[in-house]
């Protein structure tokens, strides 16, 4: 680089430094607890919002296997012949 282009960067950044506000001491503390509290609520939102999820899923699946009757096997079905034997 040229040495005027150097002078001129240099000017250039620090006025666009200069222009920035003075931050307190405490200005990043404040916008991490406050960002902390944010992700905890987010956090406890879906963590509330899986376990309704599951109780819902759950409740579901105890309403279909109570409502259903006692006489239909779905799994071991009786009621089909069975394979013929294959003799050895």
């Amino acid at each position: 680089m040229k040495p005027d282009t150097e002078e001129v960067l240099r000017a250039a950044l620090a006025n666009v430094a200069s222009s920035v506000p003075d931050a307190s001491a405490t200005s990043y503390r404040k916008v991490q607890i406050r960002w902390r509290r944010r992700e905890y609520r987010r956090r406890c939102f879906v963590a509330v919002l899986v376990l309704l999820i599951v109780v819902v899923v759950c409740a579901i699946g105890l309403l279909m296997l109570s409502g259903a009757s006692p006489d239909t096997h779905v799994i071991f079905n009786t009621a089909t012949t069975p394979p013929p034997l294959v003799p050895r």
